[in-house]
């Protein structure tokens, strides 16, 4: 290939637009995404069963910021992780939050949302108010989130009781004392509080800190690179920010 020749082709590349890096590792430029879509405001479905909520409105715009089209498969949070490290689906979007563990099997974008894990106990008296009340005890948490890695880590895995992901029963082992307290995310605790009344209570220290970020398949790092070029270009318009206000997730 001659010198004028190699330019012009390398001219080429460097003016092909960006998405064009991601599109190469999509089918027909669809990105499927997996989502159990089971957790309003962040991601639920409608009474006709279509996608809505927070998340999928974000992915909806960074779908088009990329050029690209978005399906969504809906499945059980525990298989999320499992179904983009095998590269069935492209990506996850699921309020993941990014762990050790998890990154050995997929790859994370940028946080898009940080919060709090946090305890709810019963405001009977004699119950816990301070984290360190809890040692040798057992909380409840739902099996394969970042909640349950957090109890474990803190305090031990003889303190681990598996619950629902969505809270209701989490809260009735409270209630009646089965267990000292209930941990999960921050938004999904204020609306578990703000259901239940007064009889439940968000301990004020956090377990720990939780950053949510897209699962991406191992395979698929150009990919990565469009969905956190993508992410930036929302957080410096302020779209992040209105979304986590649009659906109630500022804290006041």
């Amino acid at each position: 290939m001659s010198i004028a020749k190699y330019l012009f082709v390398a001219l080429v590349l460097l003016l092909l637009p960006l998405g064009a890096c991601a599109s190469t590792e999509l089918d027909d430029d669809l990105l499927v995404v997996a989502s159990d879509l089971d957790n309003p405001p962040f991601a639920s479905v409608d009474g006709e069963g279509r996608p809505q909520g927070r998340d999928v409105e974000m992915t909806a715009l960074l779908a088009e910021r990329m050029g690209v089209r978005v399906e969504w498969r809906r499945m059980p949070f525990e298989r999320l992780i499992d179904a983009v490290a095998e590269g069935e689906v492209d990506a996850a979007v699921a309020t993941l939050g990014t762990t050790p563990e998890r990154a050995e099997r997929v790859l994370f974008t940028k946080p898009y949302y940080e919060t709090e894990i946090v305890v709810v106990v019963s405001t009977r008296p004699g119950a816990p108010r301070r984290l360190s009340a809890l040692e040798g005890g057992t909380l409840v948490g739902g099996v394969g989130t970042t909640s349950e890695r957090a109890i474990r880590l803190v305090y031990g895995d003889d303190a681990f009781v598996p619950g629902t992901k969505d809270g209701a029963s989490a809260a009735e082992l409270v209630l009646d004392g089965s267990v000292d307290g209930a941990v999960m995310d921050a938004p999904n605790a204020r609306a578990l509080v703000e259901q239940v009344g007064p009889t439940l209570r968000i301990l004020d220290e956090p377990l720990a800190m939780e950053h949510y970020s897209i699962a991406v398949r191992p395979n698929a790092p150009h990919l990565r690179e469009e969905l956190d070029r993508a992410l930036a270009e929302l957080d410096a318009d302020k779209v992040l920010d209105r979304l986590d206000r649009e659906f109630g997730l500022v804290v006041p």
